[in-house]
């Protein structure tokens, strides 16, 4: 039977051949990395670098002629007429994209466990000193200038359903920035930053880093999140392989020291953007990933894969 795409459906594409992309999907567990909604019966809408816009489609039957994608369907079917106008109202709005990755980046290497190797420990450092740059400007500079919500896709995409209130709201269970149960523990050599962030209060009245490794004139560089996702995704990648090697040596519980500082400041920008932006939702809500659309929404089903192109 032919799939038919119905309006409110969510489209969930595979993970791109970007180094951005491939971290994401490797901290996440997941196989797909964008986020869009069914707009029409031939068409989408989707939070890009140029903001929120509708884009025409059509079905493929292969991979060679569409890119990949989870079709998922809210159940019990919703009516779109209040998703519609929260789409028409983001699309006259000045709401942008501008969070590619490194914010939601921050935030993975925050709340997921890893290898805290000296590459991982550099790399996630490099990510959260350039996160708070970046944050810090935004903050200072941008919302002057801008009215709109800062969105990564996949928060778009929850945005839109959760500003329709009730049944919209889609609830996340154990995603991947969800608070973790006490029995889960990490496996032998793994840290989660978070949890180290909670039990460390003797640093809560420590003074900022001042001096950062990344500058803020490196940030405009088109390639600077691509180069840092690209060693980030190689130390994780090796660091898996690692384990198993007796002669593998993680870093000392004292390195992590300049990390967890960072983390801390990271999480403060995030809380400060919610509190200037009036935004009532949950911290973790700001870090929604595709891969809690896919697998940790109880009210989403999926329905089929397709192939997406864009016309």
């Amino acid at each position: 039977m032919k799939t038919v795409l119905q309006k409110g459906d969510l489209i969930l594409f595979f993970a791109g051949e970007t180094w951005l992309s491939k971290s994401i999907a490797y901290l996440t567990n997941a196989e797909v990395t964008h986020a869009a909604m069914v707009y029409s019966e031939d068409s989408i809408i989707e939070i890009l670098a140029d903001g929120p816009q509708v884009n025409p489609i059509s079905l493929q039957d292969n991979e060679q002629e569409g890119h990949k994608a989870y079709l998922v369907r809210h159940v019990p079917e919703l009516d779109f007429a209040p998703l519609k106008r929260s789409a028409d109202e983001y699309l006259q709005s000045d709401a942008f994209y501008d969070f590619p990755g490194l914010f939601l980046l921050g935030g993975l290497l925050i709340y997921h466990k890893i290898i805290p190797s000296p590459q991982t420990l550099k790399c996630t450092e490099l990510i959260l000193e350039a996160g708070i740059l970046m944050l810090d400007r935004f903050i200072h500079q941008k919302l002057l200038h801008h009215t709109g919500k800062p969105m990564v896709c996949s928060q778009f995409i929850y945005q839109l359903y959760y500003d329709c209130g009730g049944d919209y709201r889609i609830p996340i269970v154990d995603g991947c920035f969800s608070p973790k149960e006490e029995n889960d523990t990490c496996c032998n050599g793994e840290i989660c930053l978070a949890d180290l962030l909670y039990e460390d209060t003797a640093a809560e009245n420590e003074e900022p880093l001042s001096l950062f490794s990344v500058k803020e004139e490196e940030m405009n560089s088109p390639s600077f999140t691509e180069d840092l996702a690209e060693k980030l995704y190689l130390a994780l990648s090796q660091t898996d392989q690692a384990v198993s090697d007796l002669n593998f040596l993680s870093a000392k519980p004292h390195d992590t020291g300049r990390v967890l500082s960072l983390a801390r400041q990271f999480l403060d920008k995030v809380r400060k953007l919610q509190q200037k932006l009036g935004l009532d939702l949950p911290l973790d809500a700001m870090f929604v990933t595709v891969a809690d659309l896919a697998y940790h929404a109880p009210s989403l089903k999926k329905v089929d894969d397709v192939y997406i192109k864009r016309l």
